[in-house]
């Protein structure tokens, strides 16, 4: 078989060309059957098997494979011949080095199947026959290294029935994590099969570094037992220095049953009180939460750092009604969650917090994904804001995809009382029966919603109707957006907008309604520079009105100095086009007294604001309308929150 790229050369080389094969030489290793080894008070036996290698390094680096016929304690092993005047031989092989102790398994109590044997002679003057001992390195000019062992002692509570793990920890990287110099703040030891008899005592083994260790006095140092799937912890007061030595085995005995303490560390630290909330570090402290809401109070949480939340499957946090009165307030101190999921929840409001019932806020979500077949989702809500308990939420961005039904948002799929502020979404909305979705929020239910200095984009898909760049629809009288924009793309069959869909309280967009109702809505300053507005609606019948930036308005509305794309990219349905009288233009401002003037379809109430001047770019327009430059960064080609 030819390999593409390989050139076949017909040049006939000379014999007296080629480097002398170098031949095989054999070693004799021996194992000291004496005090000397390891373990030996205890009965362990390190024996040569069928498998093992060694590694001699010296001028270069030889591995030698064991020959057939060795005994328990002499072996012969073949490989190439290494020069040099000093080496270091290595047991078993170049894994002797890159041992890793900090996480082991054992089976059964008192097992010791798991230990492992690594050992190293250094600076040796031979290699061609030697015995891993102290005696055979001395009398050849080295050293010698080997791994020690660590037995636990452990009496435990008479109510312990189950134990899982055991771990020495400490409050920094103390502890040698192999036979290298990274080290650790965890050794642990992972149990099986364990069964704890009348004494309650539990006997653990585990390998550690051929490094000696020493743990000066007072240093704080724990023993973990993971016991009926809660951790209890036994604090080690070591008032002189203690060394955990390689080469031999270490013994600690925790005989006081009484002195353990709970260990379940919940979160980083706080109470979970205004003034000291708890502080979140890491996915497991996120996984608490949950358990930690309580009906008709307010809890109190902190991010402490960025949380990445690959494999976990959340379940939203305020989802049981009909008071949903489950309070939070969620700081996220400037920290992303990454990678969020809420895919497998089959319950109403699938989302990060279900309903929101308080604050949240100085929080990125990145790459989060939510995926429902109910009515109702959003990244961070459900609900934002429910009967009459508000929410605020603040500098909160999140990016990532939302798959579901009926109203949808970037944020939360419906709005009740809830104030956005300095917000964003940069999200993939996909609903096949998706009815009011938005780049923020699917819809205002119950209660007036305020969104000012926000932005979206991404897309927005649905075969349904009623979706905007920034909410679907306004149905309460004084929902309200001010200073927004959005560049996602809406694709839906009509009544969508590039900020609101609808916006006409509730009122069906007939010629009675849009001319007669005041619902109060504010949409103010807001720029519509979506990527496309389009509609997929495929019949051949005139359908309500699609606006660049609201789709459908009460021409009572309050609506003022918006903007639009002046290039946008605007697909109305099929007979709207035809007809040629829903096509965007300019308008001008318009309140109760001085109602909008609309288009003249026989549904044509949308509001389309002004073309922005050419070769404008949204910074630009922005500081035209007076966008405040102590929330906005206007400098760069779109407008970014500080």
């Amino acid at each position: 078989m030819l390999v593409a790229g390989v050139v076949l050369s017909c040049n006939k080389v000379s014999r007296t060309d080629l480097p002398a094969p170098q031949p095989e030489v054999t070693i004799r290793a021996s194992i000291p059957d004496d005090a000397t080894r390891v373990g030996a008070q205890y009965g362990f036996s390190w024996s040569w098997e069928a498998t093992d290698r060694l590694t001699v390094i010296g001028e270069e680096t030889q591995v030698f494979n064991i020959k057939k016929g060795f005994s328990a304690k002499f072996a012969e092993f073949t490989g190439r011949p290494v020069s040099g005047e000093s080496f270091t031989i290595l047991y078993p092989g170049v894994d002797a080095n890159t041992a890793d102790w900090s996480n082991q398994s054992q089976q059964g109590n008192g097992g010791t199947a798991h230990l492992r044997y690594t050992s190293a002679l250094e600076g040796v003057d031979a290699y061609e026959s030697f015995t891993f001992s102290s005696a055979w390195a001395a009398a050849h000019g080295g050293s010698i290294k080997q791994s020690g062992v660590l037995k636990f002692v452990i009496a435990l509570p008479d109510e312990v029935s189950e134990v899982s793990s055991v771990a020495l920890v400490s409050e920094t990287p103390l502890f040698y994590s192999g036979n290298g110099e990274a080290k650790t703040d965890k050794l642990n030891l992972t149990l099986s099969g364990v069964t704890i008899g009348p004494d309650h005592l539990l006997t653990a083994w585990m390998t550690t570094s051929w490094n000696d260790l020493t743990v000066p006095a007072g240093t704080p140092v724990k023993v973990e037992v993971k016991a009926d799937g809660k951790f209890i912890d036994q604090p080690l007061n070591f008032t002189a220095d203690a060394v955990l030595k390689g080469g031999t085995v270490n013994t600690l005995t925790l005989s006081d049953a009484s002195r353990w303490v709970s260990g379940e560390k919940r979160y980083a630290s706080g109470t979970g009180v205004a003034g000291d909330p708890w502080v979140i570090t890491t996915p497991e402290h996120m996984s608490h939460i949950f358990e930690d809401m309580a009906a008709g109070e307010c809890r109190y949480f902190r991010l402490g750092a960025d949380i990445d939340m690959t494999g976990m499957e959340w379940t939203p946090l305020n989802t049981t009604g009909p008071s949903y009165d489950k309070g939070i307030d969620f700081d996220g101190d400037d920290h992303t969650i990454s990678n969020f999921n809420c895919t497998t929840w089959t319950g109403s409001y699938a989302s990060f917090f279900g309903v929101l019932y308080g604050k949240c806020y100085d929080v990125k979500f990145v790459n989060a994904t939510v995926k429902t077949s109910n009515d109702g989702s959003g990244i961070l809500g459900g609900y934002g804001g429910v009967n009459d308990l508000p929410c605020e939420v603040s500098r909160v961005h999140v990016q990532g995809s939302i798959d579901g039904k009926g109203k949808i948002g970037g944020l939360f799929g419906n709005g009740r009382g809830c104030v956005i502020t300095a917000c964003s979404a940069d999200v993939v909305i996909n609903g096949p029966n998706g009815q009011k979705c938005g780049g923020l929020v699917g819809t205002d239910v119950g209660r007036a919603i305020t969104i000012r200095d926000s932005w979206s984009a991404g897309s927005i898909v649905s075969t349904a109707s009623i979706c905007g760049g920034i909410v679907g629809e306004l149905v309460v009288e004084g929902s309200s957006i001010y200073n927004c924009y959005s560049t996602a793309s809406v694709t839906t069959q009509y009544l969508f907008g590039g900020i609101v869909g609808r916006a006409v309280a509730g009122q069906k967009s007939n010629a009675s309604n849009c001319n007669s109702y005041d619902p109060k809505n504010h949409v103010e300053k807001c720029i519509a520079w979506n990527t496309l507005l389009k509609s997929n609606c495929g019949d051949a019948s005139e359908h309500y009105s699609n606006g660049a930036v609201v789709g459908a308005t009460a021409v009572k509305n309050y609506l003022a100095g918006c903007i639009r794309k002046p290039d946008l990219d605007f697909q109305d349905c099929i007979k709207n086009a035809e007809l040629g009288t829903y096509v965007p233009f300019d308008q001008e401002d318009s309140d109760p007294d001085h109602p909008m003037v609309g288009g003249a379809g026989t549904y044509a109430f949308a509001y389309h604001g002004k073309a922005a001047a050419a070769g404008k770019t949204v910074s630009q327009v922005a500081k035209d309308l007076g966008w405040s430059e102590t929330v906005w960064d206007l400098s760069g080609e779109f407008p970014k929150l500080k």
